[in-house]
């Protein structure tokens, strides 16, 4: 790993936790920051009505909370302040406490500061969480010690830590914002992971450069002892593998397996019967027996955990049939890429499509053209980037010759997805997969997957 300085010593200081959440972020960090004898407030814009279930989560500590607001004396008063994610560095109220002499500071890089085990860090726009978590049930079934940590709902990763050991293999998916956090202390993972690089977050960067380097932090401080895999069939990816400082492989489906940088020995992708869908999955699928077979964990045991993996919640997940209706989860698609990606998993297959949010102000590029190709129904749901997206999509059916798939646009989920079964027909999938933010409808695309989970029940019945 980069250059570790050491735990960070929290014991009476002033830390301001800016961003208490509904995910597990921010209250690790004030619980940590607690349990380590800090004086910790809390300070959050959403009201406590939305966070009472996270201030619950945290009853019993010494932790002060301003909630509903944030107030320049709490900025003032800090003497660190730990962000959440999400949360530019250009915020004036993080401005406000760095001029009045305040450290910022994320989670995530507390942890790396404080961690004994190995860890094995996995970024990309598209696949992370799934490769994450396939990389750890590999690990786990073969008997190693691992835990799964970093970006993933509901996970305090913090928290972790008491279990964690030096033979621990410690997987953790990391966004572009958590690996900003591991920036300022030139810390990568000792093994990095990067799925792919595509268009995102653009209304937080101001360029796809400044984005595709915020993720290249989970290689840049690495030795040349230490280990790095890329997707090779990705251009930003594979330029990344030329750049890396340690041993680095590639990762190809296009190709037919994984191989060591600099070398022809080509390791053959031999796992048949994948249960997952999409040549996306089967990429993600190709990186983590990458990595675990380069952990040393056996072929049979790798082929054996993959034939049981069913995926991600929410991701291109199927929550069942109904009356001859597959019904798809993809609530996390959030990105005209991972709508596209959803679209396209079940090409030549009649689909019902429910899609539309808020735009992160990222190119369409060709997901309205996969759903004037693929579906034959689509319900749009109320939003910033729908007013982008329903032109599109219309204009890509009259170039096909096929009239106007839209049945209206709805801001109220339970109507939307009624309109959607009034449409779907035996054989049929309806797939959810916004494509775009859930923010206003929604509290986050999980809220929205787990709404759309319910409704799906309910007409099972």
């Amino acid at each position: 790993m980069g250059k570790k300085v050491g735990f960070m010593d929290l014991r009476g200081k002033r830390v301001l936790i800016m961003g208490l959440g509904l995910q597990g972020s921010g209250m690790a960090a004030a619980r940590y920051a607690a349990q380590q004898g800090a004086v910790v407030r809390v300070t959050d814009l959403k009201s406590p009505e939305i966070l009472a279930t996270s201030v619950r989560a945290l009853a019993g500590l010494p932790l002060e909370f301003v909630l509903g607001e944030h107030r320049d004396e709490d900025f003032r008063w800090a003497e660190m302040v730990i962000r959440n994610p999400g949360i530019a560095l250009s915020n004036p109220y993080l401005q406000l406490a760095s001029e009045h002499g305040a450290s910022i500071e994320m989670e995530i890089a507390l942890f790396f500061l404080a961690c004994p085990g190995r860890i094995i860090g996995i970024t990309g726009t598209r696949g992370k969480t799934t490769t994450s978590t396939l990389i750890f049930k590999i690990l786990s079934e073969s008997g190693a010690r691992a835990v799964l940590g970093g970006n993933v709902a509901g996970v305090e990763t913090l928290s972790l830590l008491p279990q964690i050991t030096p033979d621990t293999l410690v997987v953790l998916e990391l966004s572009s914002w958590q690996l900003e956090g591991l920036a300022p202390h030139k810390l990568s993972p000792p093994l990095a992971v990067m799925t792919n690089i595509y268009p995102d977050h653009l209304n937080t960067y101001d360029s796809m450069e400044e984005y595709a380097e915020a993720k290249a932090t989970i290689f840049r401080y690495q030795h040349a002892t230490d280990l790095a895999i890329f997707n090779y069939d990705n251009p930003w990816t594979r330029r990344f593998g030329e750049e890396a400082l340690g041993e680095t492989w590639f990762a190809s489906l296009e190709r037919g397996g994984s191989f060591r940088r600099g070398s022809s020995a080509m390791t053959p992708f031999l796992f048949a019967g994948v249960p997952l869908v999409g040549k996306h999955n089967l990429e993600n699928v190709l990186l983590a027996t990458t990595v675990t077979r380069l952990l040393g964990v056996a072929e049979e045991s790798m082929g054996a955990s993959v034939r049981s993996f069913r995926g991600v919640a929410q991701r291109l997940e199927e929550i069942g049939v109904v009356k001859g209706v597959r019904f798809i989860n993809d609530s996390t698609s959030t990105t005209p890429v991972a709508g596209r990606v959803g679209v396209e998993a079940f090409a030549g297959r009649a689909m019902v499509l429910v899609a539309g949010g808020n735009t992160k102000k990222l190119p369409l590029e060709d997901w309205p053209a996969a759903i004037a190709r693929n579906c034959r129904d689509v319900i749009l749901l109320k939003g910033t980037g729908t007013g982008e997206l329903l032109p599109a999509i219309q204009e890509e059916a009259a170039k096909l010759g096929l009239s106007d798939p839209v049945r209206g646009i709805f801001d109220d989920l339970t109507a939307a997805l009624d309109t959607a079964v009034s449409l779907a027909r035996v054989g049929d999938v309806l797939l959810f997969s916004p494509g775009f933010t859930s923010f206003g409808m929604f509290l986050n695309e999980f809220d929205r997957g787990d709404r759309f989970t319910a409704y799906v029940r309910e007409l099972k019945g």
